[in-house]
């Protein structure tokens, strides 16, 4: 049988929810299970609501499910947001010394007095989520060994004193529950499995990882929630390697200074979110003229303007595939679990180095905090793209020298890309100026010059389109007539991966394409993949259906789009209902449903 357990912790924000979910998420990693978390904040620095959502099973999942197993309620506003959510089989363990629930048929429920334990046993207030760790562990059977070796190394680094005083904290927790709690439900943990060599990240450390790996040099920082903590991960690691990370006075200079160093010869990357993104955009389209290789990381918020910092939307990819004035060769990736940000980051690096672009990288507020443990990379056998670097030893022709002057946007070569030079090679000089220009950078304003420097920079993605693009789609396609074909992509893919698995165990026949790379499109992919299906469904976290309205762009497809816009991610469920109501009603060929469409008025936001 299946292990698969999830645990959810509610609670004000500071109280140490995030935290004990992140100690959940690594015992369990450590003891040799598949673990996948959700973490949900406000924006304030303390106060409001506050929930880890972790996932543990013996098999791969894709998501933290529909809702929970078992609840700890660190105060009643976290009973009272999820008491909707209790049912039968369910567990609900609450700070007794904080509230008393109502009663709930077939919900089992466990007082344990986290608050006045913290205070009058721990003398710690600060360690409630510790001491409700010590219950859990107890209740469940989550291995102690590894949660302590968990809380060791988050604390070590302020002294053995603060350690042993969380350690007090976890066995005032366990003992407690040993002495006054009678379990009687159906939830434990089996025993530890064999470890396996595995990483735990989070969405935003693989994305740095990911660039050290690619060989970035330069990071560009300025805060924005959620992307700062990019920043924060790569420090330590750009020192190490010889780098360089600079904190911008703003987003625009942040841009600026990324593009100077790729200028100067370094692999260069910055991050940022919407609002960022926005001040951004006039040297997005400067990139594309300059043809400077360089990785715009945007984790996106949900917007418009300042909108909901700390949550999660789909509502972007307009702005990176169509963001700037005028028109240039760009691409854009989007992960859709923790190991893609570090595999698609370097992917990222690739591609621009290849050929000369800005490449954009689409993550969002709860993948940059969702944790995974994901297998170890070989870091040695990832491919390394590098630029091309002008040196005159290799042009006996001189090919690209004329009038003794460098020919740095040559019309000649038949994919558009053409060597760089660094600064301070005589044989390299020339300009980087927004202007339009000839073949030695020269500004020019011919309608002869505009024109092929305008085709040579963008028939670059036609030799991306032949060469690197068909391994970004990744098929799940194994009927030759499905009845649907989701398409979908970034973290909506995740969920909707389990969505159609338990739609295929009831007999629906659904292909699936989860796409990687969203612009450029490989038409022929996408309609190949969409004549082996009676009608194309498209899940996204937006409003419009952004995606979805790509393809009604640039290919034949005309999908049905499945749209929620509340700040959180879809759970599973909602996809698969999704799908179930296609079915219901084969007369919709196209269009847009919402929530609201499909479970009716009175869940105009879902099923949350």
């Amino acid at each position: 049988m299946v292990f698969d357990l999830t645990i959810k912790i509610g609670g004000e924000g500071g109280e140490g929810v995030i935290s004990a979910g992140d100690f959940l998420t690594e015992a369990a990693a450590r003891a040799g299970f598949e673990v996948v978390n959700f973490k949900s904040f406000p924006a304030e620095i303390k106060g409001g609501y506050a929930q880890s959502i972790v996932r543990v099973s013996d098999v791969k999942r894709y998501s933290t499910g529909d809702g929970f197993d078992v609840i700890c309620c660190f105060n009643k506003e976290a009973y009272d947001i999820n008491k909707k959510h209790l049912k039968p089989g369910t567990v609900l363990v609450y700070d007794s010394s904080d509230f008393e629930p109502e009663e709930h048929e077939g919900v089992i429920m466990y007082p344990v007095p986290l608050s006045d334990l913290a205070r009058e046993e721990v003398k710690a207030y600060i360690t409630k989520n510790v001491v409700a760790l010590g219950a859990l562990s107890a209740l469940f059977n989550i291995p102690e060994d590894f949660l302590k070796k968990a809380i060791r190394a988050k604390f070590i680094r302020k002294g053995e004193k603060v350690v042993e005083l969380n350690y007090k904290a976890f066995e005032v927790g366990k003992n407690y529950v040993k002495e006054n709690i009678k379990k009687v439900d159906e939830y434990s943990f089996p025993p530890p499995r064999e470890p396996k060599d595995v990483v735990i990240m989070e969405g935003n450390q693989a994305i740095a990882k990911g660039a050290i790996v690619a060989g970035c040099k330069f990071y560009a920082a300025y805060p924005i929630t959620p992307a700062t903590t990019v920043g924060n991960y790569i420090v330590e690691d750009l020192i190490k390697t010889g780098g360089w990370l600079y904190q911008a006075e703003d987003e625009i200079a942040s841009l600026g200074m990324a593009l100077g160093a790729s200028f100067a010869g370094v692999k260069a990357m910055t991050a940022t979110s919407g609002p960022g993104l926005c001040l951004m955009t006039e040297f997005m389209s400067y990139a594309g003229m300059t043809e400077l290789p360089i990785v715009i990381v945007d984790v996106q918020r949900v917007g418009p303007s300042t909108g909901m910092p700390t949550k999660h939307e789909q509502g972007d990819l307009y702005h990176v595939v169509y963001g700037g004035h005028g028109e240039y060769p760009k691409a854009v990736l989007a992960p859709t679990n923790v190991e893609e940000n570090f595999y698609l980051t370097i992917e990222a690096f690739n591609l621009a180095e290849k050929y000369q672009i800005p490449v954009f990288l689409l993550s969002d507020a709860s993948l940059s905090l969702r944790a995974e443990a994901f297998p170890r990379p070989d870091v040695k056998s990832i491919k390394i793209e590098n630029r091309w670097v002008y040196n005159i030893e290799e042009d006996p022709e001189r090919k690209f020298i004329r009038n003794n002057r460098f020919l740095r946007f040559a019309l000649f070569t038949e994919d558009g890309i053409t060597p760089m030079a660094i600064p301070g090679d005589p044989n390299g000089i020339h300009a980087i100026t927004g202007l339009e220009h000839q073949e030695n950078s020269d500004p020019r304003n011919r309608p002869d010059i505009r024109t092929l420097q305008m085709q040579k920079r963008m028939k670059k993605l036609q030799k991306l389109l032949e060469e690197d693009a068909e391994r970004f789609y990744e098929f799940d396609a194994p009927y030759e007539h499905a009845d649907i074909g989701v398409i979908t992509w970034g973290l909506t893919a995740s969920i909707t991966k389990e969505a159609v698995e338990r739609l295929r165990s009831r007999g629906v026949k659904v292909n699936a394409l989860y796409m990687k790379l969203l612009w450029p499109i490989r038409k022929d992919l996408v309609e190949d993949f969409a004549r082996r299906c009676d009608r194309i469904a498209m899940p996204e976290t937006n409003w419009s259906g952004q995606l979805a309205n790509i393809l009604k762009q640039e290919t034949h497809i005309r999908p049905v789009s499945f749209n929620i816009y509340r700040g959180e991610p879809m759970i599973p469920k909602e996809v698969e209902a999704f799908i179930d109501y296609l079915l219901e009603h084969p007369e919709i060929k196209e269009g847009r449903l919402t929530a609201a469409d499909v479970f009716g008025e009175d869940k105009v936001y879902g099923l949350i």
